[in-house]
Parts: structure tokens; sequence; C-alpha cells
């Protein structure tokens, strides 16, 4: 025990302040290092809970490493904490849409709809939108047989 809280001690991780923490993260994303930019985030979020861009970053890290759930509830603490935030619709409508493990076309075409509804000339959620009708249509048209 003693060894790994003398470890614990030397991770220069754990010596950043929460800003630096997100700084870092975004570092971390852009190098596609997930799991250490989702690492950062989650530490830089026990200062800031309510901080919703960590968690929104975070849960681009969870669809990245192709851990959807964690990442649509990521998206959902967003929309709860933020109500009035258009990316939080948009977060939720991606995981939904390109999620391999959920792909809930309908639920995503809704939280697009719902971004749309807060940033109606918002170009990203309208194509996002438009991606998830055809989505939609065709998973309608295999379910049928045509």
């Amino acid at each position: 025990m003693a060894y790994v809280k003398s470890k614990e001690k030397d991770d220069p991780i754990l010596k950043m302040n929460p800003a630096n923490m997100k700084i870092e993260g975004n570092k971390a994303y852009k190098r596609k290092d997930y799991i250490t930019a989702a690492r950062l985030y989650t530490m830089a979020e026990g200062d800031y809970p309510e901080n919703v861009t960590l968690i929104s970053n975070r849960s681009v890290c969870w669809l990245k490493m192709g851990e959807g759930d964690k990442a649509l509830r990521d998206a959902q603490i967003c929309r709860a904490l933020r109500r009035d935030w258009p990316k939080a619709c948009f977060r939720e409508g991606v995981i939904m849409l390109w999620s391999f493990c959920l792909q809930d076309y309908e639920k995503a075409c809704d939280a697009f709809l719902d971004g749309l509804k807060l940033d109606p000339g918002n170009t990203e959620i309208e194509n996002a939108l438009r991606e998830a009708f055809r989505s939609l249509e065709i998973s309608h048209s295999v379910k049928k047989g045509h």
C-alpha cells in the first residue's frame, strides 16, 4: 500500500490544477490518447462537477473508445445540467447515431431536433439530422425487406 501511495505522489497528473488537466486532456485527445484524455477530464471534473465541457469532452473520448453506454451517460448528464445547450443535444444524437452498440436512429433524430430548436442555424446539427433520417429510412426498409 505504501508503494502505491508513493507512486501516486510521483504522478505528474495529480500535481496539475484542473485548468491544466483540461488543457492536457485536450492535447491527449488530439494525439488520440483517449484513455488519458478521459482520465484528465474526469480528474478536472472533480473540482468542477457541473462543468459540462469536461463531461462533453469525456463523452467523445468514450465514444472513440467504443464505450457507447458511458458516452451516452455523459451526454445525458450534459443535457440534464444544461438544457439550453445545443451541443449537448448534438453529442447525444451523435452517440445514438454512430455508436455501434446503440444505433437508435429515432432517438438520434429526436436529439438533433432538440438541438435545432435551440440553435436553428446550426448546420452541423442539421447535417447530422439528415444523416440520422437517412439511417432511419434505411433501417426501416431493411426491416421491411425492401
